[in-house]
């Protein structure tokens, strides 16, 4: 169907997106030197090489916090104060991971950044880990990255070789090594808690917090976990100083932030931009407008957990605070555009079948209450019929392989969805499992739901009294 926004692709870098690099790109590539000795006359490893020597950990943490850096996973949260939680720790053994497991759909960042400079990735991460006191690092990937998996591990055997990585670094009393985790991949991993799970040999579900993975994280020590932008960000930081970094950005939110744009744009891709660009600088002026002449309907500034916006949104400025403003989220900066003639129903339905199929199984008013959403969307003409969310096996079987017998009986008995009518149904479902999990996952999927309830009230109570739609719908990973 012409114009769907397909993140499958997206997501799987089959599309050939355009990059506008900003100084974090740019510096990434300006030292991706060809042989190992052309990486060193670059200035590789020599970062690493003096925090290693010179114990200058304190000074680097205080160079983070003065630069203001925040993470770039969707949180905002201090790296400084992060960093410096673990590094204060009196634990024997610490741990470093940089969290390349980006399952959100419309992100399609890693694969670039992690073929680009491999060598830097890896003094990225030791960096990382030396300013930490941890002495094992790990990044983890998921499976359809392994191409970029096999650039890392050489570029980590290289620097094996020379002395960097291993016992007695950099000829000091330090030890450090730094290894590839392939994990399983999956929206729910990219959790930080599920993937420690996960590295620990468990089933990949989140953990309930506190503890933090600060104070108790992988095997049970002191772990700081980032995602790999963070992790650049920090190491560009350490290059350039503090001062230059905060020339990009808002006073709230120095630096920059990859932008992975998608949908009915004219030119999706990669755009390193100041963080609080406003929506309409990055659309119209970097994306070149709407694709195929269409008015624009909707915006998700953040990926598909973040709550829809409407075209008055489009001043509104792309970082983390200004998003809280209008009840939305920056997330990692996936901005999926959506124009006109796009069903926004079928939008929500298939948005109910990602969060469903995401879900671990942990928490059941989170696998329970998405799968009977995608349920009662897929069945909108029929919202008031009794136990209508129970009724009918719509969904495919989850990755627990089996799904409750009560959800696929349509001779189910009263359900609780019964004690309202129509849309509420939906709306009130959403509200109840919302906050009934250990992570974020069951808030973010109730909370895509019902923004597009909200928004999109007129269309969808047209679609309960329509039994066909001919519009387009979104096509989700």
């Amino acid at each position: 169907m012409n114009g769907q926004i397909n993140l499958e692709k997206i997501a799987n870098s089959e599309l050939r997106p355009y990059l506008y690099p900003g100084p974090l790109i740019t510096d990434l590539l300006s030292n991706a030197g060809g042989s190992s000795e052309e990486h060193r006359r670059l200035g590789g490893y020599e970062i690493a090489r003096r925090i290693a020597k010179q114990n200058t950990r304190d000074e680097a943490i205080q160079s983070l916090d003065d630069a203001g850096l925040r993470g770039r996973a969707g949180g905002g949260y201090p790296t400084a104060h992060k960093w410096w939680l673990v590094s204060q720790s009196e634990s024997e053994e610490k741990y470093f991971i940089c969290n390349a497991n980006a399952g959100q759909a419309g992100s399609f960042k890693e694969r670039f950044l992690l073929s680009a400079n491999p060598r830097q990735i890896i003094e990225a991460v030791m960096t990382g880990a030396l300013v930490v006191g941890a002495s094992l690092a790990f990044i983890a990937l998921p499976p359809h990255l392994s191409a970029e998996a096999r650039l890392l591990e050489e570029a980590i055997q290289e620097a094996r070789d020379q002395g960097y990585l291993g016992s007695n670094i950099f000829d000091t009393s330090r030890r450090l090594d730094v290894f590839v985790y392939k994990s399983l991949g999956g929206y729910i991993i990219g959790e930080e808690t599920a993937l420690m799970e996960l590295m620990e040999g468990k089933v990949g579900r989140p953990r309930t917090k506190p503890p933090l993975p600060t104070a108790r994280g992988l095997f049970g020590m002191p772990t700081v976990v980032n995602n790999l932008e963070t992790i650049l960000n920090a190491y560009y930081i350490l290059r350039v100083g503090a001062e230059q970094y905060r020339q990009a950005g808002q006073t709230h939110a120095p630096g920059t932030l990859i932008f992975s744009l998608s949908g009915h744009v004219k030119r999706p891709g990669l755009y390193e931009l100041p963080l609080g660009t406003t929506l309409r600088e990055l659309i119209f002026e970097h994306g070149q407008g709407m694709a195929d002449g269409r008015a624009l309907k909707a915006i998700f500034p953040g990926g598909v957990s973040s709550a829809v916006l409407g075209p008055e949104s489009l001043d509104v400025g792309l970082d983390f605070d200004s998003m809280r403003e209008v009840d939305s989220d920056l997330g990692s900066g996936s901005v999926i555009v959506v124009a006109e003639q796009t069903c926004m129903a079928h939008v929500a339905t298939q948005l109910a079948e990602f969060f469903y199929f995401g879900s671990c199984g942990k928490c059941q008013p989170c696998k329970d209450g998405t799968q009977r959403t995608g349920v009662m969307l897929h069945n909108l003409q029929r919202l008031d019929e009794k136990s209508i969310d129970r009724s009918g096996k719509i969904l495919p079987q989850s990755l627990r392989k089996r799904t409750l017998n009560v959800l696929n009986n349509p001779v189910a008995g009263v359900s609780y969805t019964d004690t309202t009518e129509g849309l509420d149904k939906i709306r009130y479902l959403c509200e109840f499992y919302k906050y009934r999990g250990d992570c974020h996952h069951s808030t973010e999927a109730a909370n895509s739901i019902q923004g597009l309830l909200k928004r999109f009230m007129k269309e969808f109570e047209e679609h309960t009294l329509s039994a066909e739609c001919h519009h387009e719908g979104l096509v989700a990973v």
